[in-house]
């Protein structure tokens, strides 16, 4: 792989510049516009906690739920946690496991957590998955996660300090209570950022970006192949695997969303749809247009993302399906409120039932569009029902000491059970950053 060019480099360095910068201004005047994510997206580097931080509770009233809110995280600390990555055994729903980022290591450092739970979300166990350390990456973050076969459970993250990033497979065997193996799969000298993992008999696939959006696989989770480029100007990846083994990302550029066929026909690019760049907000935490895909069992892909183009009106979930990867349906509001609140980071899975699940961070509860929920509905064909709040209390963004609401995003999470389906989100109703996920029965 080619060295990073000094040009590169210095740009990495004035981006986080920037992001601690937003850090350390998150206690004045709140505004911003995110475009739409074709930066890199590191954590600022060693976040030291805010000393004169105090509590702001969100307004609002709390919901009663016919579910449960549940806190995955195990810590007694006021550290932060976000950025989670759900996925459910297919082979046992019963088994979940949750990765997000952890700062409770303390001086500032952040690391990967993987949580995992064997009774659908009622107990949980940490781990950490960062076992072969790098003296010169103390950091890690973005977590993603995939099951294989027997369960074995890979987590992919992005190793850093904040020199140019590294991506890393920790390989379980015992379902993510301990990880006895580790590998590199990108190299030490390029930058690599915001992996995304899948598994499709027997392979894994690791995508994640630099200057471009990039692939690379292994069928031992330890050897890894030379990566091939699939979009030069790509960013935050989204792969799906269909019921046949066929691997498809879809992701976007700084206009577009893009879908590409990883292991059947090359890395053909696909144009999904036009996106517009997200409406100025007034909170500091970070959402981008990030795509958020599933397949579902007959091959009908589905991919939602946030976008600005109903100006007025906040920035709202779009939605587009095709029934083969190249003719897509005309992008549809999925959100349905009629102020001009924000929504934001949307994730979506598809359930045995064949129902497409889309759940979202939402501020329609604060008439400022500071304070958010998250919000999720449920449809087929394209048509989808009434939004459901999923959240019992309402979570204020800069309700953590350790970032300051800088780092709620980029991304929530959701994944598909056996007649369960599993939002997962950052949430600060405790004073500091927890990932919290709700059991939302479909059945």
């Amino acid at each position: 792989m080619p060295r990073i060019k000094p040009v590169v480099f210095l740009g990495l360095v004035a981006l986080l510049g920037l992001v601690a910068l937003l850090g350390a201004f998150a206690g004045g005047s709140r505004s911003t516009v995110a475009d739409n994510g074709v930066g890199l997206t590191v954590p600022a580097a060693n976040m030291q906690l805010n000393a004169s931080f105090k509590a702001v509770p969100a307004k609002g009233e709390a919901a009663a739920l016919a579910f449960p809110n549940i806190r995955v995280n195990t810590d007694t600390t006021n550290e932060a946690q976000n950025e989670p990555f759900i996925a459910v055994n297919p082979a046992n729903p019963n088994h979940i496991v949750v990765g997000a980022n952890n700062w409770q290591a303390g001086s500032g450092l952040y690391e990967v957590f993987a949580y995992v739970t064997f009774d659908r979300g009622q107990t949980w166990q940490s781990s950490q998955p960062y076992i072969d350390r790098n003296a010169a990456r103390l950091n890690a973050a973005d977590p993603t996660v995939a099951f294989g076969a027997n369960g074995t459970v890979y987590f992919g993250f992005v190793a850093l300090n904040p020199s140019p990033g590294a991506v890393a497979v920790s390989v379980s065997r015992d379902g993510g209570l301990t990880w006895k193996s580790q590998s590199w799969a990108t190299s030490f000298s390029t930058p690599a950022d915001k992996p995304a993992i899948a598994e499709s008999n027997g392979r894994v696939y690791v995508f994640y970006q630099n200057q471009s959006l990039n692939v690379t696989s292994s069928a031992d989770g330890a050897t890894w192949s030379r990566p091939s480029t699939i979009e030069a100007s790509g960013r935050n990846a989204a792969p799906v695997v269909d019921a046949k083994g066929a691997v498809s990302v879809f992701y976007n550029t700084a206009s577009q969303i893009k879908m590409a066929r990883v292991n059947t026909r090359g890395t053909d690019r696909i144009t999904v749809a036009n996106t517009v760049a997200l409406q100025q907000r007034p909170t500091e935490y970070r959402a981008g247009i990030y795509p958020a895909a599933a397949v579902d069992a007959n091959g009908v892909f589905h991919v939602a993302w946030a976008d600005g183009r109903n100006a007025g009106r906040g920035n709202d979930i779009m939605y587009t399906h095709s029934a083969n990867g190249t003719n897509w349906s005309a992008p549809s509001r999925v959100n349905t409120d009629s102020g001009a609140a924000d929504q934001l980071m949307p994730a979506v899975a598809v359930g045995a039932d064949g129902y497409v699940n889309i759940a979202w961070l939402d501020n329609r509860n604060d008439s400022a569009n500071i304070n958010y929920d998250v919000y999720m509905t449920r449809g087929t064909n394209g048509t989808f029902g009434a939004n459901e709040r999923v959240t019992t209390v309402s979570s204020n963004p800069y309700n953590d000491p350790r970032t300051n609401g800088t780092m709620i995003g980029d991304y929530f999470h959701i994944a598909a059970g056996d007649g369960v389906v599993y939002p997962v989100w950052t949430d600060t109703r405790n004073n500091n950053e927890d990932i919290y996920l709700a059991p939302v029965p479909v059945k």
